[in-house]
């Protein structure tokens, strides 16, 4: 098949403004995020709905990565891909000024017994940055809590204290299958990896008010409906060293059915040769900067920017510099 992704992809981030955002995208990634708002997201990679990223660069500059996937899903992300509706994954920054609501995401066969969509969301977050003593919220502090001890514990208002607390420090990684309860507390700057899919039940938000002075909604039965209470995964995985040398070392931070993370972490100024695979790669700074490279084509990665290497492009090389941390996600492995 001759290609017709000439080089890696990059597209104009989506900003997103939320309630509980802030102003580290903007402060500490160097976004071009609308001052005096509190913007909470910058959604890098997307395929979902109305909120498409557009290419910035190059061959394809302006169209949508739906239109891109369209004009050719193997190329895109491979021949084996085991979905080929649309572009499977979505990437995300995510700046927590304030706490976000405790939510639950659907699997896929929730989703869609519910009409909420195709696909449901497990997702995982790479701690980018964080204020001292940062936590968050991830599944419940006991094994043994049931639907109907939650139900008490939200009609009583003291949901919270079901709640796992977890530090948060910059590196580390935390994976949220779908049917975990969870939320990111203030003070956390986030990168996160998730299914394609927007589906959000809020089960618990602080007694937060929106800024028309009403209490946000939930979707308490929808969620008490879904939570996975025998939840036993481990929900931080350990990193897994790869490969390490003296530029560099390569670890598997998470893996799952619907996604792959790993880091390059650079000592010093150094190149990384990747692997060929039948499958897209989406690579973003977390710290430093990078040259990327694909075929004959070559991108500046720079801190909090995110590059999509698309399947039909081989001889991907990583040029960071000292000090450089890249995140690099693929599909899942099942």
């Amino acid at each position: 098949m001759s290609g017709i992704f000439p080089s890696p992809i990059r597209f104009e981030p989506i900003f997103k403004e939320k309630i509980w955002g802030g102003t580290a995208l903007r402060d500490v990634l160097g976004k071009a995020a609308p001052e005096g708002r509190n913007v909470g997201e910058s959604w890098e990679v997307s395929g979902w709905g109305d909120s498409q990223t557009v290419v910035s660069l190059g061959a394809y500059e302006g169209l949508t990565l739906g239109e891109l996937f369209k004009l050719s899903p193997d190329g895109l992300v491979g021949s084996t891909a085991a979905d080929k509706s649309s572009f499977p994954l979505l990437f995300k920054f995510i700046d927590a000024r304030q706490n976000l609501s405790i939510q639950v995401h659907p699997n896929s066969e929730q989703a869609r017994a519910r009409g909420w969509g195709d696909r449901g969301k497990t997702e995982a977050w790479h701690v980018v940055d964080a204020d001292e003593g940062a936590q968050i919220a991830l599944g419940f502090n006991r094994g043994d809590v049931s639907r109907e001890e939650a139900a008490e514990a939200l009609r009583e208002g003291n949901f919270e204290s079901l709640m796992n607390f977890v530090p948060a420090r910059r590196g580390d990684t935390f994976f949220i299958p779908a049917g975990t309860v969870h939320a990111i507390l203030g003070g956390i700057l986030i990168y996160e990896v998730q299914e394609e899919s927007n589906t959000t039940l809020r089960l618990y938000d602080w007694n937060r008010l929106c800024p028309a002075g009403n209490l946000r909604e939930l979707h308490i039965d929808d969620a008490l409906d879904i939570i996975k209470f025998d939840e036993k995964r481990p929900l931080k995985p350990a990193p897994v060293t790869i490969d390490d040398n003296d530029s560099f070392v390569y670890e598997s931070l998470c893996c799952s059915k619907k996604f792959v993370m790993s880091r390059y972490t650079f000592a010093r100024a150094g190149k990384a040769d990747l692997d060929t695979i039948d499958g897209f790669r989406v690579m973003s700074a977390t710290a430093g900067r990078a040259e990327i490279c694909a075929g004959d084509s070559c991108v500046t990665l720079g801190l909090g920017q995110t590059v999509l290497i698309p399947s039909e492009l081989d001889g991907v090389r990583i040029y960071g510099d000292s000090g450089t941390d890249v995140l690099i996600t693929t599909a899942g492995v099942i």
